[in-house]
């Protein structure tokens, strides 16, 4: 990749520098003087992502230029993950550049807090740089300290200074003199004598030495002399013995950096933590066993909150992506996952989780897609709807789980479905899980249904809601009836008057006597609630859905009194109860001198007072004329003969045709004959009686429907009496001459 771009030049710091790949920004003054480097921060061109850049001045320190190429060229050659990560860089004849991840020195870190698992990890990271620096390479670094240590944004420690590393080997001399405080970080054996003595010593003895510095420097302040290392101060007690075998003035009796690792990693030493063991086991699970996987996951979950933030944002957290998205973790890592994503912000999120987590939909292994259903709500809000629509799926396979975990998940992916998903292939699903053979399923259905209601369009909800529920009411599983109950209930609002009488109301009262008294119990309430909503439903419907006909009105030949017709009104609406009470209220005016006002048609019920009988009149009857203290029946002018029974015992669906009345889907659910028939021992038997002609009608019955025009004859009391005289001696006769 050409990082130099030959363009024209920039000034950056008053110095005129090719344009570069990268921007310059401020200066870490911090750091200056630490080395021989100066400290910069920056961003890359191409991308805007925050990068470093240390600069050496090839003019002011040209006595130490081989110690910058020497560090510039071991950057480019020499890679690790304990190494400061390097990018970029550039050589000029006035500067040197080297662009590496973003870091910020060491320093800084330890002057803001001390964390004693964060210290024991980055001690490790260092100590594996040079671990692998001598073991692998054969290779001295020679310039381990504080100032060459970097932290990254995950607060790892990153080992930089690589002015000094060489090989014994290389005839090249040395310059370990020119280096910053050069003699304060030697060891006795180059103090007592020179650089050029450690071709006759192992490799590993300098760099053992200054590792032993640098744990001094970590946990005490900053030493002048070598006398000060023996009093380790704040040192921890688990870290005295192996530390004191670092700075032995011996060469030959110090202890390797790889054995000072080793007595950590055993049981009770100092790199035995949490921080440690969880970065340690991440960064080799491939060779882990899967048992051994399963263990680590189900307690990092429980660890993480005792973490630091920034390594479990940056370090474990890409980590555990890795295994998510490669198969060395499995399913088992995405708790993890969304634990860490608590903690990043939205287009952290987006970058690190999002995109891995959608990759994984795709995958055929139901133990991951059943992790991603149970860890829904945790990245739900982080996708788009598109994504949404095109990555719920589930309903229909073969693992009840699988099916009952998906219909869970819809009550988070409902509010971003399209309104095609929701109201039509959802829905469909929704139906065939209904019927479900797992009882669980089913009733988690209808619970699912109830809940993404409020989603659906309004037609849907008229088509499927009340169907869904009450066919639901019909279910063998207890549970599933009981949570039809509470979604009817839930979802009342939506259904109209007509739905809650004629479809909800005769469902809802099957189960008030289910077999189960929880199912009752819920049974009752929802009835309750349903009466509630219907009786506020019909407060707005008419009176009556009869239309008077305005060019019968007015017919002044059969007017009355309207007080008389207010008594009579009074008087039916006293006797009759709730039978007749709304009706009568449509009986014609009376005058006082007699006239009755013609009924208006389809007029139904004529009153009395409490001595005489009510009739139902028929269509089209108008009211003849008499006083309040006559009996009042109905006659037809073109059948004279029908009886008074007659009318009052016609069939329930004649009458509910003739007051606009609906009642119910079902034809057995309308009154009977039987609900008018009187007692024979009640003492009416002759008044009731049927098996002879009224003296006053016609033997012949007339239909309440019957398009006849019939009228009203009134009957006074004596003319009764002598009726009722003659009927009984008719029957007196007749028993006589039946003996």
């Amino acid at each position: 990749m050409d990082y130099l771009k030959s363009t024209l030049s920039r000034v950056v710091l008053g110095k005129d520098i090719p344009t570069l790949s990268f921007n310059i920004a401020e200066k870490i003054d911090s750091y200056e003087g630490a080395s021989i480097w100066s400290l910069y921060q920056g961003t890359k061109k191409e991308d805007g992502s925050p990068i470093s850049i240390f600069t050496f001045d090839c003019v002011k320190q040209k006595d130490k230029l081989p110690l910058a190429k020497n560090a510039f060229k071991k950057f480019r050659t020499i890679r690790h993950p304990d190494f400061l990560r390097y990018v970029d860089g550039v050589e000029t004849d006035s500067n040197i550049y080297i662009v590496t991840e973003n870091v910020t020195p060491l320093r800084t870190q330890l002057n803001a807090h001390s964390d004693d698992n964060l210290m024991s990890w980055g001690l490790y990271k260092v100590g594996s740089a040079l671990k692998f620096l001598n073991n692998d390479c054969s290779m001295i670094h020679g310039n381990v300290r504080i100032s060459s240590i970097f932290i990254n944004k995950a607060g790892e420690w990153k080992l930089a200074g690589f002015e000094l590393m060489s090989s014994p080997k290389e005839d090249n001399p040395t310059y370990g003199g020119l280096v910053v405080d050069s003699s304060k970080y030697a060891s006795p054996e180059i103090a007592k004598n020179s650089w050029n003595i450690l071709k006759e010593h192992d490799v590993w003895v300098t760099d053992s030495w200054n590792y032993g510095t640098l744990i001094y420097e970590v946990y005490n302040e900053a030493f002048s002399s070598t006398n000060q290392l023996e009093n380790t101060g704040a040192i921890p007690q688990n870290i005295l013995t192996p530390y004191k075998q670092l700075i032995r003035a011996n060469p030959k009796s110090r202890i390797k950096i790889s054995a000072f690792i080793d007595v950590g990693l055993h049981a009770g030493g100092f790199f035995q933590n949490d921080l440690v063991q969880i970065n340690l086991f991440l960064e080799n699970m491939n060779i882990k066993e899967a048992r051994e996987k399963d263990i680590f996951f189900s307690k990092l979950i429980n660890m993480i909150d005792k973490l630091p933030v920034n390594i479990c944002k940056y370090k474990i957290l890409p980590e555990l992506l890795k295994a998510l998205e490669f198969g060395s973790g499995g399913a088992k890592v995405l708790p993890s996952i969304m634990k860490i994503g608590e903690t990043l912000d939205d287009n952290e999120y987006e970058e690190f989780i999002v995109t891995s987590i959608v990759k994984m939909f795709a995958v055929p292994d139901r133990t991951m897609r059943l992790s991603l259903l149970e860890n829904l709500g945790s990245f739900i809000d982080h996708l788009d709807n598109k994504t949404v629509n095109e990555k719920a799926t589930g309903f229909t396979d073969t693992v009840p789980i699988i099916r009952e975990s998906t219909i869970k998940s819809i009550l988070l992916l409902a509010p971003k479905l399209t309104e095609r998903n929701i109201n039509n292939d959802l829905l469909r699903y929704l139906a065939k899980l209904q019927m479900d053979e797992v009882p669980g399923i089913r009733t988690n259905t209808t619970i699912c249904l109830g809940k993404i209601s409020k989603y659906l369009s309004d037609s849907t909800k008229k088509k499927v809601l009340a169907t869904a529920f009450t066919r639901a009411l019909r279910d063998p599983f207890p549970h599933a009836r009981a949570a039809s109950l509470m979604a009817l209930t839930a979802t009342l609002d939506y259904y109209d008057a007509i739905d809650c009488a004629t479809r909800i109301l005769p469902c809802v009262s099957f189960v008030l006597v289910d077999k189960e008294k929880p199912v009752r119990i819920q049974a009752f309430k929802s009835l309750d609630a349903i009466t509630k909503r219907l009786e506020k439903l019909v407060e707005s419907m008419p009176d009556s859905a009869i239309i008077p006909d305005q060019n019968s009105a007015g017919n002044g030949d059969t007017s009355l009194s309207a007080s008389v017709a207010g008594s009579v009104v009074s008087v039916a609406e006293s006797w009759t109860g709730w039978a007749v009470t709304s009706l009568t209220k449509k009986i014609a005016g009376i005058n006082v001198e007699g006239e009755i006002a013609a009924a208006p048609i389809n007029s139904k019920i004529i009153g009395v007072n409490g001595e005489d009988e009510i009739v139902t009149a028929a269509t089209n009857s108008k009211i003849t004329g008499a006083n309040v203290e006559d009996e009042i029946i109905t006659e037809s002018t073109n059948n004279t003969n029908d009886s008074i029974s007659d009318r009052i015992s016609m069939d329930q669906s004649v009458y509910a045709a003739t007051s606009s009345m609906k009642l119910g889907a079902h034809p057995t659910d309308g009154w009977e004959l039987d609900d008018f028939e009187w007692s024979n021992n009640d003492g009416w038997d002759d008044d009731w009686d049927t098996s002879k002609p009224s003296p006053t009608t016609s033997t012949r019955s007339v239909s309440p429907i019957q398009k006849s025009t019939p009228s009203i004859v009134i009957v006074s009391k004596e003319d009764k009496a002598a009726e009722l005289s003659k009927k009984r001696e008719e029957r007196r006769q007749s028993n006589c001459f039946a003996t």
